[in-house]
């Protein structure tokens, strides 16, 4: 048994054009979505339901892959890998995209097509890392955008308003991960939401926003003050109960961890020099909140005191 597969027993994704057949792809999980689930127009009183990941296979090459089926099929399917993994495709449907509407919810990719996964004729199999190219396992490293491609977190601050609602791209270092916050909303959907706060050479604390699994089990894998992280196709806002301007996490988003470019080495190099002041202005912060909240309470202990001595 070869110690790896080698990349050219498969189709590789450039050579991809719709109505190809019997097909066999391989690629590094750069990106992955959350189940859903949507009314079935054909079936009344029935869910389909469908979830889409992204697989590179060479730095300039990857693709959206989405798979539709019932629910036990699609979560099934989505528990079986994470980003990270290398999986191999079968039997793939080829199609072209529809640029403007996928591409307004998917991640930007340089091919024309898409791959579809159907339960009937298309199989996954994820490859243990012994199995799998070295080259292809050094792909989860590359940005999918330039690496000169992004806002500082200095220039999001700067700009400020001007920025709002744009998708941009973020290049910055982890200072910590919020728990996994869970809550059920008055239709009955269940969510979650997660706070990472991030920094830089000249911003101490800029939070990103995550709401869906994918990007939270993502998250909650970083080193806080260890990691940097490129977030291509982040969406900016203004936080008006903050006050502040904000990233998050969207469908479009892929992240890469600690990206093998000059720039991210650059910002690792400093988080590097810096943890033991940053531990410190952490440990400053953290006692200034405990003293803001004890002095709160005593405060309000008095005008509940002082609102019974008048009853």
């Amino acid at each position: 048994m070869a110690a790896f597969f080698a990349l050219k027993n498969f189709t590789a994704l450039s050579d991809l054009h719709p109505n190809m057949a019997h097909l066999k792809i391989i690629g590094i999980v750069i990106g992955k979505t959350d189940v859903r689930g949507f009314p079935d127009r054909k079936n009344i009183g029935s869910e389909r339901y469908t979830f889409s990941f992204t697989i590179r296979d060479s730095p300039i090459h990857f693709v959206n892959a989405t798979s539709w089926g019932n629910e036990d099929y699609i979560r099934s399917l989505s528990n079986s890998f994470r980003v990270g993994e290398c999986v191999i495709i079968e039997n793939p449907l080829i199609q072209r995209k529809e640029l403007e509407r996928e591409e307004k919810f998917s991640p930007t990719t340089p091919s024309d097509c898409k791959l579809l996964l159907s339960e009937d004729h298309s199989t996954v199999k994820v490859c243990s890392s012994c199995e799998v190219d070295t080259k292809l396992l050094s792909l989860i490293h590359l940005p999918v955008k330039e690496s000169r491609d992004y806002y500082s977190l200095s220039d999001i601050v700067a700009n400020g308003h001007s920025l709002d609602g744009r998708i941009i791209n973020v290049l910055a270092a982890v200072r910590s991960v919020g728990e996994p916050k869970y809550f059920t909303t008055s239709d009955r959907r269940k969510g979650q939401r997660c706070e990472v706060k991030l920094y830089d050479e000249m911003e101490s604390s800029f939070a990103m926003i995550c709401w869906d699994n994918e990007s939270i089990l993502l998250a909650q894998s970083w080193m806080p003050r260890e990691t940097v992280i490129f977030a291509s196709d982040v969406r900016i806002s203004f936080d008006r109960f903050r006050n502040c301007m904000t990233a998050t996490v969207i469908s479009k988003t892929i992240i890469t961890t600690n990206p093998d470019t000059p720039e991210a080495n650059i910002l690792l190099n400093f988080i590097r020099e810096n943890k033991e002041t940053s531990l410190l202005d952490d440990e400053i912060n953290s006692y200034l909140k405990e003293s803001i909240n004890f002095f709160c309470i005593r405060q309000s202990k008095g005008w509940i005191e002082n609102q019974c001595a008048l009853m």
